[in-house]
C-alpha cells in the first residue's frame, strides 16, 4: 500500500496545486506542504522527494531510498483526507474489494438482451470509473483491460445480434450468451416470416406446385408446421417441405 500511497499524493498533488511534474510536486512537498523542520527526523529533503516519485511513480528499479516512516506515512495519508495510514489502507482495501465483487456480480448476471447489456455496461462504467480515476497510474494496465473487456463482452457475445432463441411459435434475435440460444449464421432463418402453425383443411397449402409450409417432428415425435424454411426449435433437425402425402396423413387433404 505504500506504492499506493504515494501515487493518490503525487496525483493529488497535481489535481490540487495544477503541478504538473516530478520537480515542481517534489518542491511543494517539500517546501510548502510538510511541518517537520529540516532538523527534524521527520523531515523529507528534495532529492528524498524526487527518488519517492521515481520509485513509486516512474517505477524506476535502480532507485535506492528507505520507505517513509510511520510518522510521514500518517502526514500523507491525512493529506489525502484519512486519519492516518490504517485508515488509508483499510478504506482503499475495502473500496477494492466492493469493486471486485460488484464485477464479479455483473460477471454472473449475464444478461440476455442487448438493451440488459447497455444498461449493466452503463452501470459498471458509473461504479468502476472513479475507482479507475482514483487508482489511474496503478490501474492503467487494468482499466484498459476492462474497456477492452467490455468491447469483447458487448461485439462477440452479440455477434451484431446474431443469435435467436424460440419464444412459444417464433424466433427472437438475442445474446448468445442465452440459454437455448443458437447462431443464426448456421441456418440462416427468416424469423420475420418463420412461425409455428396450426394445419387446417381451408389453408391454401401450395402456390404454383411449390410448397407454403414446412413440416418436423419434436422431442416426442409428433408433426408440427411452419410458415418458411429453417430448423426445427427442439431438435434443429432441417425442416422438410410438405407434400400431399403428409397432407392426407394428417386428414388434410380429401382429394
Amino acid at each position: 500500500m505504500i506504492k499506493q500511497l504515494f501515487i493518490d499524493f503525487f496525483n493529488t498533488i497535481e489535481e490540487r496545486e495544477f503541478k504538473t511534474n516530478k520537480n515542481a510536486k517534489a518542491l511543494f512537498w517539500v517546501n510548502e506542504l510538510q511541518e517537520a523542520d529540516y532538523n527534524d527526523e521527520n523531515y523529507i529533503g528534495e532529492r528524498k522527494a524526487k527518488r519517492y516519485y521515481e520509485k513509486y511513480i516512474e517505477e524506476k528499479k535502480d532507485v535506492s531510498v528507505k520507505p517513509p516512516n510511520s510518522y510521514q506515512r500518517n502526514f500523507i495519508a491525512e493529506y489525502l483526507g484519512f486519519e492516518n495510514f490504517e485508515d488509508f489502507k483499510k478504506k482503499s482495501f475495502e473500496e477494492n474489494s466492493e469493486t471486485k465483487d460488484y464485477i464479479k456480480t455483473i460477471i454472473k448476471e449475464k444478461p440476455t438482451t442487448e438493451e440488459e447489456l447497455k444498461t449493466n455496461i452503463k452501470k459498471t462504467s458509473e461504479k468502476i470509473l472513479p475507482f479507475i480515476l482514483k487508482f489511474k497510474k496503478h490501474f492503467l494496465v487494468s482499466s484498459v483491460f476492462f474497456l477492452i473487456l467490455l468491447f469483447t463482452y458487448k461485439y462477440t457475445l452479440f455477434e451484431n445480434n446474431n443469435c435467436i432463441i424460440w419464444k412459444e411459435n417464433h424466433y427472437e434475435t438475442t445474446a448468445c450468451i442465452t440459454k437455448g440460444a443458437i447462431k443464426n449464421k448456421l441456418y440462416n432463418i427468416d424469423i420475420k416470416r418463420f412461425k409455428k402453425v396450426v394445419l387446417i383443411k381451408d389453408m391454401v397449402f401450395f402456390t404454383e406446385g411449390k410448397p407454403n409450409y414446412w413440416y418436423g417432428s419434436n422431442k416426442d415425435k409428433k408433426r408440427e408446421f411452419f410458415t418458411a424454411r429453417g430448423v426445427h426449435p427442439e431438435t434443429l433437425k432441417e425442416l422438410a417441405p410438405i407434400t400431399r402425402d403428409i397432407l392426407h396423413s394428417e386428414g388434410l387433404l380429401d382429394e
